[in-house]
């Protein structure tokens, strides 16, 4: 089972999945994050999983998606972090 988004990934969530995807980072080699109920998210939601993504990259911890939903796909074309966020596979 992934690391689930939830349904918001928004400003008003952001804070609170720092913390979940900073202590996920500290236990794991591996991270495998499940977008697919995502149903809000707004541009500081992506610049958390970007930044997020980084760290992985940095740290050697293996960045996997599960799932996306098409908001999630939607806002990440419209800001053009498609292929930064590793959702390639994803989008159509």
């Amino acid at each position: 089972m992934g690391f689930s988004l939830g349904e918001q990934l928004d400003i008003t969530q952001v804070m609170g999945l720092k913390d979940r995807l900073q202590v996920e980072l500290e236990q794991s080699e591996n991270l495998l994050i499940d977008g697919s109920e995502v149903s809000r998210v707004d541009a500081p939601g992506l610049q958390l999983l970007l930044t997020a993504k980084i760290l992985c990259h940095n740290q050697s911890i293996t960045w996997k998606w599960e799932g996306a939903s098409d908001e999630l796909i939607g806002a990440a074309k419209t800001l053009g972090l498609v292929e930064p966020l590793g959702l390639v596979d994803f989008a159509e």
